[in-house]
């Protein structure tokens, strides 16, 4: 590899992996959040409910809140956000050991070593929701100071909103024009 072109796919290597950092944060703090409302959101109704249960004219109150309850640790149980939470930690962690790894001098040595453990990590992650992963693209344009040229266009609204749990008309997505 000539050395400019050596310099080009280090960049774009080390674009990779700080894109990468963004993307598992992001899902690491939605599936905390996750967490921590649902824990927030059970001990309410839970609360509620043995309130309901103590009151002689609660009965429907108590009802009610037992089934939120149930419902949401159903729910919580079949997605498994503490451990997704975690999961993406150890992602992220990982890919920003990658980066510290790319702070040398770019050589091909090290180059092939570095894209080696990418691979290998990208193989343990869970599928990519590709409308997160196009505004993390951005955001890390916008971190290191690349002109909009280079951003993805024509995010919506409704798919930043649902970028956590699915992927909206991500095909409508407009790619970088350079």
């Amino acid at each position: 590899m000539e050395k400019s072109e050596l310099e080009e796919e280090w960049y774009g290597l080390k674009f990779d992996v700080r894109r990468a950092v963004r993307y598992h944060q992001r899902r690491r703090a939605f599936f905390d959040v996750l967490d921590r409302g649902g824990n927030l959101l059970s001990l309410v109704f839970g609360s509620a409910a043995i309130y309901g249960i103590l009151q002689d004219n609660f009965r429907p109150l108590a009802i009610t809140s037992a089934a939120i309850v149930t419902i949401w640790s159903s729910v919580n149980l079949v997605v498994g956000s503490a451990q997704k939470a975690r999961l993406h930690y150890d992602l992220a962690r990982r890919f920003i050991q990658l980066e510290r790894n790319l702070l040398c001098e770019p050589n091909e040595e090290q180059y092939h070593k570095v894209y080696d453990e990418r691979l290998s990590i990208e193989a343990e992650e869970p599928p990519t929701l590709k409308v997160l992963d196009a505004i993390c693209y951005n955001d890390t344009v916008k971190a290191q100071g690349l002109p909009k040229e280079r951003m993805v266009e024509n995010i919506t609204g409704w798919q930043r909103f649902c970028a956590h749990f699915f992927d909206w008309d991500f095909d409508k997505l407009i790619p970088p024009k350079s």
